[in-house]
């Protein structure tokens, strides 16, 4: 536990925290697991808020505060966890750093009790500034640049940057539908190319939902997803933040 001699690890991302404490404040208390948790500030937020709160941490070496009750697991396998064992589950800037985000998410419903809520932000690779520097240099990530492979730890990269379009789907086939879509802040450059690029995309997107999707079963459903495809928070937003319900 904790060591008081040796300085408190980086709070990373203290923003996004504040956001999802705000999303997560309007539901009744309950079990919570914060998977990737490093060294568990939100967990202790959490337990402020009156949840019963978890970290789920797997370097132990970040199980520092003696008032946070940790779990050593590996977001990127199988949880040793009972089924049904949650109501929260909260993963700040996370799946970006994984190889099976799909696996990830199954295992997330899996622990989640019916109805229960998944809580997730990760860097926006759909936002028009991103389509931009991916079209120039082929890299979602900014700036451009190869992974060193001497990092120490490789999953502190951004190995597997996630575009809306394909955690809409890993969600949706992992059991969960979207019920909040939003952002930390709204991009700059994004909001400049907004006005020259939506008529297109909404135009592309249309000609592709009259092919596939229309007269056909839950044609409402799909139209609904391409709407999220170009709402201003995937085109134009810093960050995807979204809570998900169990189906």
């Amino acid at each position: 536990m904790k060591d008081e001699s040796r300085p408190l690890p980086v709070q990373h991302n203290p923003y996004l925290h504040d956001l999802v404490r705000d999303l997560l404040k309007v539901y009744p208390s309950g079990r919570l697991l914060d998977i990737p948790s490093g060294p568990g500030y939100f967990a202790r937020q959490a337990r402020a808020d009156g949840f019963d709160s978890t970290a789920a941490e797997i370097d132990t070496d970040l199980h520092v505060f003696n008032d946070v009750a940790y779990r050593a697991i590996d977001m990127a396998g199988e949880f040793p966890v009972d089924s049904g064992s949650f109501n929260y589950i909260v993963s700040i800037e996370g799946i970006e750093h994984i190889e099976n985000q799909y696996l990830f998410l199954r295992e997330c419903n899996r622990i989640l009790q019916p109805g229960g809520k998944i809580f997730l932000t990760t860097p926006n690779a759909s936002s028009l500034e991103n389509r931009l520097g991916f079209l120039l240099t082929g890299f979602h990530d900014n700036p451009p640049r190869p992974i060193r492979s001497d990092r120490k730890n490789i999953f502190m990269e951004h190995i597997n940057l996630i575009p809306f379009h394909r955690l809409e789907v890993y969600l949706r086939l992992a059991g969960f539908k979207i019920k909040v879509l939003t952002t930390y802040r709204m991009r700059k450059g994004s909001m400049f190319l907004y006005p020259f690029i939506y008529p297109l995309a909404y135009l592309r997107y249309r000609s592709s939902f009259r092919k596939h999707f229309r007269g056909k079963p839950n044609e409402d459903e799909y139209w609904e997803i391409y709407k999220q495809y170009l709402s201003r928070v995937v085109l134009c937003g810093s960050h995807i933040v979204v809570v998900a319900e169990k189906k």
